[in-house]
């Protein structure tokens, strides 16, 4: 289990760790939390149930013992307040991983996002051997998130037109991609600290 410490901008204390079998019903609340959004930036419209949940964080968990995906979580508490995850892109896209990272919008606007993608893409890199690049999209209206990403490195290479329609309104999808060296451990995002981490298996 890898787990950091990271102060956000307002002085809070969170923990950032991987997701276990009992976050099932606390990735629920805070999925389903972001869903009833407006204008979410999120993919689904349908709040989930405790049976689809754990489904998901079923397959997730197999994902990460095959070092196929990472997922960091935003904990406080023990309530889930946000997520990052990184996926590796299979066949001859194994070069390439996609990423995608949420957050209630309490906790919004204090650096937790920029911290907690760092940290994801970092662990990616180390987990994910020949990683050249990661990619990720966000709908046209994210001004914040498209913001974040640019502040990142990310690029946009593309854009798909009316991709997704919010209501009556259609919304551009962004592509954007980042290029990343396989070697580049770096250091940890200001503000965090890590806390624990087991190397079993890793």
């Amino acid at each position: 289990m890898v787990r950091f410490t990271h102060v956000a901008e307002d002085g809070r204390e969170f923990t950032f760790r991987e997701p276990m079998k009992d976050d099932t019903e606390s990735l629920m609340s805070f999925i389903n939390s972001v869903v009833g959004e407006r204008m979410s930036g999120r993919m689904i419209t349908q709040k989930v149930t405790l049976k689809d949940e754990a489904q998901w964080l079923s397959g997730r968990l197999s994902e990460i013992r095959g070092r196929r995906t990472v997922i960091l979580l935003v904990v406080d508490g023990g309530r889930v307040l946000g997520s990052c995850h990184i996926s590796r892109l299979s066949g001859k896209h194994s070069h390439r991983a996609s990423i995608g990272v949420a957050l209630r919008k309490e906790i919004r606007g204090q650096g937790i996002g920029e911290a907690i993608m760092k940290r994801t893409i970092e662990m990616g890199i180390r987990r994910f051997k020949g990683l050249e690049s990661v990619d990720l999209t966000a709908f046209a209206y994210n001004d914040r998130a498209l913001a974040l990403y640019r502040k990142l490195g990310f690029v946009e290479y593309g854009r798909v037109p009316r991709s997704a329609k919010e209501g009556s309104q259609y919304v551009d999808e962004v592509l954007m991609r980042k290029e990343v060296c396989p070697t580049n451990r770096g250091r940890g995002p200001k503000g965090t600290r890590r806390t624990g981490i087991s190397t079993r298996g890793r």
